[in-house]
């Protein structure tokens, strides 16, 4: 409840749940080539995003892994683009900005309660905007198997890909150009 006694206002996801939906059945019926395309055009207009991915590389992620959050990327693209919308590009600023701010939040949930925990991570901006899109990570990662590896690796990739749906949550948008 608000000091008003009224319950938050919370925001309605701009990406729905049947956008994520048409996503990830048509990232499933890609083969690589199609892949790689939708990667060219991501390239193309989130530079930043791809790059902060294919980084994970160079600390120590294998291919295995990093082919996991780039399949996430993709979803994630598919269904912004599905919503009907188009993102500013994410600068390296908006993602350090988002990283610093994911890393605050687990920081602070340390120690915490299940409920405490539950309810600090309801009120991070991705869970507000993008819930369905931050439930795919979650889900993606989990069905991976990224949360039983417990070495520094695996958590740079899950930082990196929770990190791509918060700067698509707070990334200013336009209606897309058809």
């Amino acid at each position: 409840m608000t000091k008003t006694g009224k319950p938050p206002r919370t925001k309605t996801p701009s990406v729905s749940e049947a956008h994520l939906a048409a996503a990830i059945v048509a990232v499933r019926a890609m083969d690589v080539r199609q892949k790689e395309q939708v990667c060219d055009r991501i390239h193309a207009e989130q530079p930043n995003l791809l790059a902060s991915v294919l980084a994970l590389r160079r600390l120590g992620v294998s291919m295995q892994t990093v082919d996991v959050v780039l399949n996430i990327l993709i979803v994630l693209t598919l269904a912004v683009d599905n919503s009907g919308q188009r993102l500013a590009t994410v600068t390296e600023a908006d993602q350090e900005r988002e990283l610093q701010r994911l890393v605050a939040i687990v920081q602070f949930a340390k120690g915490l309660d299940a409920a405490a925990m539950g309810q600090s991570i309801q009120q991070t901006t991705a869970y507000k905007r993008e819930g369905f899109l931050l439930a795919y990570v979650y889900d993606a990662i989990q069905r991976t198997g990224l949360t039983d590896v417990k070495d520094e690796a695996a958590k740079y990739a899950i930082l990196a890909a929770i990190n791509l749906v918060n700067c698509m949550a707070t990334a200013k948008r336009s209606a897309s150009r058809s």
